[in-house]
């Protein structure tokens, strides 16, 4: 069970913002800090609890939190900067100690975050927030995800569908990966709204407008049926790949969701009342700690300085393998998918926790390690020619 914090953050307006840590390793946690108009704190704590069991599904000592500031991510800069700084200050303690350990998320940046902590007089570590691959990252293991998920089903990539909600860094390096595995992208959400042609999106297009008008991209898009973005997760597809905020699927229309696989880029998408009703209709939903474990994994590959092509190698090949094991020994044991993989993950993270809390010699050396490269004071030399055995020893 997650611990909540809730906060309030002045300002010119009062704002409500939350902390939710699920577990620490050596007392620190990791998470994102997000800001959004229409999140719960409820889904704070289930998406804490999604990044603890996807450090765990990759053997990584790591606990899992997420915090968040219930606003407008797209208010004028200069307020936004200000209500980040007044957060920050707010969990200042929190921060001093590393008890939680901030990074960027849905509606932030790496940006915005080394603002709020140097803001408040915190110094960023030489090898933190520096790295902007995470969305792609996490693109890659849920396109390797959903391609799995086709074959166990049977389903033919060159003639499936598949809709994204959120074009993000997330959704679109989602949709632009399932294209180029032949895969029909047919509709992409913003929080500005949606876009369908059944005969299939220009993602290139679509990536040339995100650059230019961000998540207005969808409203200039010159094709296409322009639809609520609210209808996107019941559209006769094959794939459905949330990827935007939580809790997209819910039990209010589970009943009417038409994809036959569910991969998520978002964290705790589905409510926990809505799991039931897909299960019971036969529509194989990968968890959201399985299908987006990308971004965790690469940027910690990143930054050991291993190179980008060995990265989205790994990814798509040994964390897609596991993945489709995953998906397969779920099936042979007749649990559901969620249940098989939230055991697996549950254990990993146990066992990598009360390895790195041992207080031995070994252990103790490896943490002090590992803070002095953080810190820069061990240079990257030193730890790249081992990280593919550590990383590969750790995934398996």
């Amino acid at each position: 069970m997650s611990t909540l914090i809730s906060v309030t953050v002045t300002g010119e307006t009062s704002l409500q913002g939350y902390l939710a840590i699920d577990a620490t390793v050596n007392g620190r946690s990791y998470g994102g800090v997000r800001m959004a108009s229409d999140f719960s704190p409820d889904s704070l704590a289930r998406a804490a609890r999604a990044k603890t069991l996807k450090y765990g599904l990759l053997g990584l000592p790591v606990g899992g939190a997420k915090a968040g500031i219930a606003a407008d991510p797209e208010m004028p800069t200069a307020m936004k900067l200000e209500v980040l700084r007044n957060f920050g200050q707010a969990l200042k303690p929190m921060l001093q100690t590393g008890s939680f350990v901030p990074s960027d998320d849905l509606g932030t940046t790496n940006d915005d975050i080394r603002h709020m902590l140097n803001s408040i007089g915190l110094k960023v570590q030489p090898r933190t927030l520096t790295d902007r691959s995470s969305g792609f990252y996490t693109g890659i293991t849920v396109c390797a995800a959903a391609v799995r998920a086709a074959q166990h089903i049977g389903l033919d990539l060159n003639r499936a569908s598949v809709a994204v909600e959120g074009f993000g860094s997330v959704g679109s390096s989602t949709a632009y990966l399932l294209g180029k595995h032949g895969i029909k992208v047919v509709a992409v959400s913003t929080i500005h709204g949606a876009v369908y042609d059944e005969a299939g999106l220009d993602i290139d297009e679509l990536l040339r407008l995100r650059d230019r008008a961000g998540n207005q991209a969808v409203s200039l898009y010159p094709g296409g049926e322009k639809i609520e973005k609210s209808v996107i997760a019941e559209l006769d597809v094959d794939i459905f790949s949330p990827c935007a905020q939580s809790d997209s699927i819910t039990s209010n229309n589970a009943g009417r969701v038409a994809a036959r696989i569910i991969c998520p880029g978002a964290n705790a998408p589905i409510t926990p009342d809505a799991e039931p009703v897909l299960l019971q209709r036969g529509i194989l939903s990968i968890p959201d700690f399985v299908a987006n474990c990308g971004g965790v994994s690469g940027v910690s590959m990143k930054r050991t300085g291993l190179k980008e092509a060995y990265i989205r190698r790994f990814l798509e090949q040994e964390i897609g393998a596991r993945i489709g094991e995953i998906i397969e020994a779920a099936d042979k044991e007749n649990v559901s998918l969620r249940t098989f993989a939230e055991g697996v993950a549950e254990e990993r993270f146990l066992r990598a926790k009360a390895v790195a809390e041992r207080g031995n010699f070994v252990s103790r050396s490896f943490n002090l390690g590992l803070e002095l490269y953080r810190r820069g004071i061990i240079p990257h030399q030193l730890v790249t020619p081992i990280a593919p055995w550590y990383f590969k020893r750790k995934a398996r």
